[in-house]
C-alpha cells in the first residue's frame, strides 16, 4: 500500500508539472516543476519510442535481422528510460505531496486515492506491529513455560492461570472428608521415617595359642571396639498422599497421618519426595512420590488461599 500511494503521488505530480500554468504554484514548486519538465518530456519520448518499436512489423527472413536491431535499440531506450525515471520520480513524488491543497479535476481523484492508500498502509502497519508484539509476547510465554516445565516438572504457569480462573480442583481420594473439605491432590506415595542403625567398629574376636609342650594355651581377650550410629530412611508403608483445602494427609495400608494446614511447620522438597515438619514434633515424616514439586506447589497454593481467606 505504501508503494501504491507513492505511485499515485508520482502520477499526481506528473499532472501538476504538465499543467504548472493552471494553478498558483509557489516559487519552490515552480523551480521543481522547471527541473522536472524536461525529464518528464524525455520519459514521454522514451515511451513513444518503445511503443513504436513494438508496433513495427518484422516478417519474412529479413525480419530476423530487423527484430535483432529493434531489440537492441529497445534495450538501450529502456535503460535510458529507467535512468530518467530514477531522477524524475522523486521530484514528482515531492510535487504531488507538497501541492496537496491544489485543486485540479484530473488530479483530485488521484489525491483521494493516494490518501486512502496511505491510510490503509498505516492501518496495516499498526496491525503488523500489534501482531509482531503479540508474537514476541507469545514467544516469551512459550519460553517461560518451557523453562518452568523443565525446572518444576510441570507447566506451573498454566497451572497458576487455571487455578486463578477456575479455582481449586476437586479430585477423588481415599480420605474421608471433613465438612467443607475437598481434595486437590492425590498421588501414590510411600511413608518413610528416619531410623538409627548402630554398629561396632575397631573390635577384635581374640585368639589363643599353646605354650611350649606344657599343653597350656594362652588366650588373648576380645573387645567390641566402639559404636557408630548411622541415620537411614526406613520405608514404613505404601499408600496415597493427599492435599486438601484443610490439611495434608496420608492414607496407607497400615498407617495413616493427618496434619492441619495451621499445624504445618515446614516442608522440604527433594527430587523424589517431601519432608513434612509439623508443630510439636522434631523429626519429619517423609513421603516418597513422583512430582513432589507439584504436590508442594499445591500445598503452597492452599496455604495462600487459607491466609487470604
Amino acid at each position: 500500500m505504501r508503494e501504491l500511494a507513492a505511485n499515485l503521488w508520482i502520477q499526481r505530480g506528473g499532472i501538476l508539472v504538465a499543467r504548472i500554468s493552471d494553478w498558483p504554484a509557489s516559487p519552490e514548486l515552480k523551480t521543481l516543476a522547471s527541473d522536472a519538465a524536461p525529464l518528464l518530456q524525455q520519459l514521454s519520448d522514451d515511451d513513444a519510442t518503445l511503443q513504436s518499436l513494438r508496433d513495427q512489423p518484422h516478417g519474412g527472413v529479413t525480419g530476423l535481422l530487423d527484430r535483432a536491431v529493434t531489440w537492441n535499440k529497445g534495450r538501450h531506450v529502456g535503460a535510458d528510460r529507467t535512468r530518467t525515471a530514477g531522477q524524475l520520480n522523486p521530484m514528482l513524488l515531492e510535487m504531488g505531496r507538497q501541492a496537496q491543497e491544489i485543486t485540479l479535476a484530473e488530479a483530485d481523484v488521484i489525491r483521494s486515492q493516494a490518501l486512502a492508500a496511505e491510510s490503509q498502509a498505516q492501518q496495516f502497519e499498526s496491525l503488523a506491529r500489534h501482531a509482531s508484539n503479540v508474537a514476541v509476547l507469545d514467544n516469551q510465554e512459550v519460553q517461560l513455560r518451557s523453562d518452568s516445565e523443565s525446572e518444576m516438572g510441570f507447566d506451573a504457569l498454566y497451572t497458576t492461570a487455571y487455578l486463578q480462573t477456575y479455582g481449586l480442583p476437586n479430585v477423588s481420594s481415599p480420605l474421608v472428608p471433613k465438612r467443607g473439605e475437598q481434595a486437590v491432590v492425590t498421588v501414590p506415595a510411600t511413608l518413610a521415617r528416619q531410623r538409627t542403625r548402630r554398629s561396632w567398629v575397631g573390635g577384635s574376636s581374640g585368639f589363643s595359642f599353646p605354650i611350649g609342650r606344657t599343653g597350656i594355651r594362652y588366650r588373648v581377650g576380645s573387645f567390641r571396639g566402639h559404636p557408630v550410629e548411622e541415620q537411614f530412611l526406613a520405608r514404613i508403608d505404601s499408600g496415597t498422599f493427599v492435599v486438601t483445602n484443610q490439611r495434608v494427609a496420608y492414607v496407607g495400608q497400615a498407617k495413616s497421618t493427618s496434619t492441619a494446614l495451621d499445624k504445618l511447620l515446614h516442608v522440604e522438597c527433594y527430587q523424589d519426595g517431601l519432608a513434612i515438619f509439623k508443630v510439636g514434633r522434631e523429626t519429619p515424616d517423609f513421603y516418597l512420590m513422583q512430582q513432589p514439586k507439584y504436590a508442594l506447589f499445591m500445598i503452597n497454593w492452599v496455604l495462600n488461599q487459607a491466609a487470604s481467606g
